[in-house]
C-alpha cells in the first residue's frame, strides 16, 4: 500500500496550502469586512475588527472574534473562532497570524480539513517550503472512536522535499500498533511502510502479522515481514525496498522472505509428495530503466520451499501467482531492433516448467523498403532445461529463426490488403528425450529411454489478409440510457495462410517401439518443450508470433472475423462504447495435419455497457462439427450505483473434450490437437493424455453497499455445480483508513475437498473501492 508516512505530510500539506495562498493574495484584493466597531492602534498602525469581523483574501475568508489587520503590509492577527476557509479546505484555531508578503502562517490549537481528510494539532507554522506541526493528529474520514489515527509530536516539511518527523505512531481508536521515534524521508517516496495483517482459519489458528519497512536513507526502506500463529509456529524474514532516479535511469525494487519451523501438519504438495516442517519463502522483485527506455531489466524471483508455503502463510502472494515463475530480462533497444537476455528457471524441486539458461534474442522490427514492402527477422538461441520424472532433467540447445516479408496496399476507402511470405527453422542440438514403462505384469521390470539427437524442422508461411472497417450514424436520442447519436462501426477480416512443412531433419522423427508387455510410456523431451498455454481464443495465425513452437506442424486454412462496435457521443467529447460484439472462427482445408475440412471452435465474445449502472459480458464456443453444442460459456451481469452499492452475478461453464478433439500421431508420440478444445497441454511422451478440466460448472454473486464514506459491506458466494456445495463464501466490512486504502474485516466459509479450513476470520488493508 501507499506509505502511511506519505499520506500524512499530504494531508499537512492541505493545512501548508495557508501560506500558499499568499502567493496570488498580494496579487488579489484584499476587503475587511467589519461587523462591529473598527479602532485604530496607533502604536501597531493596525485596524482592530471586533464582533466576528472578516477578511476576504482573494478565494479565502478570515473570520474570528477580533482580528488586528495592517493596510500596508496585508498582515493580520486573528484570536477567538477563528475560521479560514475556502471552497475545498476549512481551518478552525484559537489564534492564526498571516502574513502574505512573508508568505508566513501560524495557528494555534488548529482542526482542518477537506470533507475527506482531517487534521488537527497544537501548533502549524510555516510557509510553503519549511512547515512545521506540533503534537498533530492524521484522520481519513470524521474523527471517531473506531477509526485509524496517525500522531506525530512534531512534523516538518523541509525545503518542500523532505519530510522529518519526532515520534510517530499510529493506531485504530485507542489500540496503537506501530511507534517511530524518528525518521526523515524524501516527501514523494512510496513506501510500503506497514502492513498489518490479524487473521484466523482453523488449520493455521490465530495469527497476526506485519509487514513493516523504515527508511535507513533516502532510497533505501529496511525491515521484516513476521507472523505469529497458535497452531504452527512463528515465520519471520528480512523485507527490504529500494528506489533510485536520475537523469539517465530509474530503479526500484524489493525483497520479502519468511521462514517457519512448522508445528502442525504440512500435508501435501501439488505433486503428492510430502510437505518438509522446514518452509520458507523469497521473493525479489526489480525494474530499471535507462535513457527513456533504451535499455531496460525486468527481474522476478520467486523461492518456495513447496508449492503451498504462500497458500498458508502468505497469501497475496499465492493470489497472485500459484506455480511461482523466476526470470530476468534485460533488453536493448535501437532504432528498429533490440537485443535481449531472457533467463528462466524453476527454482523449486516441486516446480516443472521449461527452463531457459538463457535465451537470448535478436530482432529487427518491420522495415519499411518502400512501395508498401517491409521485412522483419529474429534470431534466437537458448539453452532448454526440463523435467522428465522428479529425478531426471533434461538439457538441449534451440536456436530459432525467422525471416519474413510483406506487402500492404490500401485498395479502397476502408479496405485494405496485406501480403506476406517468410519461413522459419528451429534446429537442436544434444536434445535429450527420456521415456521410462513399467511392464504390465511387473512392476520390477521397468523399461528406460534416454537418447539425444541433432537436427532441424522449418516451415513456410503463406498469407493473405483482407482488412475492412466502415461505420454508419445515426441520428438517435435516449435520455434514460444517456444515448446522444450512435455509431456502428464493423470491422471484417478475411486471413488465409498456407504452412507447409520446407525440411525435417531424419533424427527428429525416431520412433520408440516398446515390446507388448509393456504399459503406457511417460516422459519428456526437449524437442517439445516450447508448448502452449492454455487461452479461450484461437491462436496466433502468423507463424512468427507462435509460442507453441515445438508443436509446429503444416497447416492450410482460412480465418474468418468480425468486428462490431456500437458507440455513443461521451459526456468528455469522446466515444463511449455501448455494445462490442466479435465472432472468429478457421476453416481448416485439405493438407493441414490438424484437420481437414473441418471448422475450429466458433468463438464470440460480446460486452454491452448501455449505461454507467449498467455491465454484461458473455464469452462462448460453440463446436460447428457437433452442432453447434456449447464447449465454454463465461458470462457476468453488474448493476452499480458508483459510490454507493453494486451487485454482481456470474458463471463460468467449461465442457470435456468436443467432437474434433483427436490425438495427431507423430512418429514417436501422441498428442491432442489443442486447437479445437482446452485440452491440458500433454507432455511429450505419454502415451495417453488427460483432459483436467474435464467439466466445469461454477456460479458467482456479489454484493456491496456502501454505509458511509469510510464504511462499505461487501458479500462473496461461489457455488460449484460439479461438487454441489458453495466451496467460498465472504463477508466483510472495509473501513477506510487512508484516502485509497482500508482495514477489511473478513469471515470465510469454505466448503468441498481443499486445503484451507472450512471457517476463517481476518482483518487487514487492503484497497477501498469504491
Amino acid at each position: 500500500m501507499t506509505s502511511i508516512l506519505r499520506q500524512l505530510p499530504r494531508i499537512a500539506l492541505l493545512t501548508a496550502s495557508l501560506a500558499g495562498l499568499s502567493h496570488s493574495a498580494l496579487a488579489q484584493e484584499v476587503e475587511l469586512i467589519p461587523s462591529g466597531d473598527l479602532t485604530f492602534d496607533q502604536n501597531t498602525g493596525e485596524i482592530v475588527a471586533t464582533d466576528g469581523a472578516q477578511i476576504q483574501y482573494g478565494e479565502w475568508l478570515l473570520s474570528a472574534d477580533t482580528i488586528r489587520f495592517n493596510q500596508e503590509t496585508k498582515d493580520a492577527s486573528a484570536t477567538g473562532h477563528v475560521v479560514f476557509t475556502r471552497a475545498d479546505l476549512r481551518l478552525t484555531a484559537d489564534s492564526l497570524t498571516y502574513k502574505p508578503a512573508e508568505e508566513f502562517a501560524r495557528a494555534t490549537n488548529f482542526r482542518a480539513g477537506n470533507g475527506r481528510v482531517y487534521v488537527d494539532g497544537a501548533v502549524l507554522e510555516g510557509n510553503p517550503d519549511n512547515f512545521r506541526f506540533e503534537e498533530i493528529n492524521f484522520y481519513p474520514g470524521e474523527p471517531g472512536t473506531f477509526l485509524f489515527i496517525a500522531r506525530a509530536g512534531e512534523l516538518s516539511i523541509v525545503n518542500q522535499n523532505e519530510i522529518r518527523g519526532k515520534k510517530l505512531f499510529f493506531k485504530v481508536g485507542a489500540v496503537p500498533f506501530l511507534l517511530i521515534p524518528n525518521i526523515t524521508q524524501p516527501l514523494d517516496a512510496e513506501t510500503n511502510l506497514f502492513k498489518p495483517t490479524l487473521d484466523y482459519s482453523g488449520h493455521i489458528g490465530a495469527a497476526i502479522g506485519a509487514e513493516a519497512l523504515a527508511p535507513v536513507t533516502d532510497h533505501i526502506r529496511l525491515g521484516g515481514n513476521v507472523t505469529l500463529t497458535s497452531k504452527r509456529g512463528i515465520l519471520a524474514g528480512p523485507a527490504a525496498s529500494y528506489s533510485f532516479e536520475n537523469e539517465s535511469y530509474v530503479t526500484d525494487g524489493s525483497f520479502i522472505s519468511g521462514y517457519i519451523n512448522d508445528q502442525g501438519e504440512p500435508g501435501l504438495d501439488i505433486n503428492g509428495a510430502t510437505i518438509s516442517d522446514q518452509r520458507y519463502f523469497a521473493e525479489w522483485q526489480h525494474k530499471q530503466i535507462w535513457n527513456d527506455n533504451q535499455a531496460n531489466i525486468s527481474a522476478y524471483a520467486r523461492y518456495w520451499s513447496d508449492s503451498e508455503v504462500t497458500r498458508d502463510f502468505y497469501e497475496d502472494s499465492f493470489d497472485r501467482m500459484q506455480d511461482p515463475d523466476s526470470y530476468i530480462e534485460a533488453n536493448y533497444n535501437g532504432q528498429n531492433w533490440q537485443a535481449s537476455l531472457f533467463a528462466r528457471a524453476a527454482l523449486g524441486d516441486f516446480q516443472s516448467y521449461t527452463e531457459r539458461l538463457p535465451e537470448v534474442r535478436f530482432s529487427y522490427f518491420p522495415t519499411n523498403l518502400g512501395y508498401g514492402f517491409s521485412h522483419s527477422a529474429y534470431l534466437s538461441a537458448a539453452k532448454i532445461g526440463v523435467d522428465a520424472t522428479e529425478d531426471v532433467n533434461l538439457t538441449g540447445t534451440k536456436a530459432d529463426l525467422f525471416y519474413g516479408v510483406e506487402w500492404n496496399h490500401i485498395l479502397t476507402d476502408g479496405i485494405g490488403l496485406r501480403v506476406k511470405a517468410g519461413a522459419r527453422n528451429i534446429s537442436y542440438q544434444d536434445a535429450e528425450t527420456y521415456l521410462q514403462s513399467e511392464a504390465l505384469y511387473d512392476e520390477a521390470d521397468t523399461f528406460v529411454y534416454r537418447d539425444s539427437v541433432d537436427g532441424s524442422r522449418a516451415f513456410g508461411d503463406l498469407g493473405v489478409d483482407l482488412n475492412m472497417k466502415a461505420y454508419s450514424t445515426f441520428d438517435f436520442q435516449n435520455e434514460t440510457w444517456n444515448i446522444d447519436g450512435l455509431r456502428h462501426i464493423i470491422e471484417p477480416r478475411i486471413s488465409y495462410r498456407y504452412t507447409p512443412e520446407l525440411w525435417s531433419s531424419g533424427d527428429l522423427e525416431q520412433s520408440v517401439v516398446l515390446p507388448a508387455i509393456y504399459g503406457f510410456e511417460y516422459g519428456n523431451s526437449v524437442m517439445y518443450a516450447d508448448q502452449g498455454t492454455f487461452a479461450n481464443y484461437l491462436p496466433s495465425i502468423d507463424l512468427e508470433n507462435r509460442r507453441d513452437s515445438d508443436y509446429l506442424r503444416e497447416d492450410h486454412k482460412i480465418r474468418f472475423e468480425l468486428g462490431n462496435r456500437l458507440q455513443t457521443r461521451g459526456e468528455d467529447g469522446g466515444a463511449r462504447d455501448l455494445a462490442r460484439f466479435d465472432i472468429a472462427a478457421d476453416y481448416y482445408l485439405g493438407g493441414s495435419d490438424y484437420a481437414e475440412d473441418s471448422y475450429s471452435l466458433l468463438s464470440l465474445d460480446l460486452e454491452l455497457t448501455p449505461a454507467p449502472w449498467l455491465e454484461f459480458g458473455l464469452f462462448n464456443r460453440l463446436d460447428p462439427e457437433g452442432g453447434l453444442s456449447t464447449q465454454e460459456l463465461n458470462s457476468y451481469i453488474a448493476i452499480k450505483d458508483p459510490g454507493y452499492w453494486k451487485i454482481a452475478f456470474g458463471s463460468h461453464y467449461l465442457k470435456g473434450p468436443s467432437s474434433l478433439t483427436e490425438s495427431y500421431f507423430s512418429t514417436a508420440y501422441s498428442y491432442p490437437s489443442f486447437y479445437y478444445s482446452w485440452v491440458g497441454w500433454p507432455t511429450y511422451g505419454m502415451g495417453s493424455y488427460t483432459y483436467p478440466n474435464q467439466r466445469l460448472e461454477q456460479y458467482f454473486a456479489h454484493i456491496e453497499y456502501q454505509l458511509s464514506e469510510n464504511f462499505k459491506l461487501y458479500a462473496t458466494a461461489r457455488y460449484d455445480d460439479e461438487s454441489g456445495v458453495f466451496y467460498e463464501q465472504r463477508i466483510g466490512l472495509m473501513q477506510r483508513a487512508l484516502e485509497n486504502y482500508g482495514l477489511k474485516y473478513e469471515l470465510r466459509i469454505y466448503d468441498g475437498d481443499r486445503r484451507e479450513s472450512d471457517f476463517g476470520i481476518s482483518i487487514a488493508i487492503d484497497l477501498f473501492d469504491e
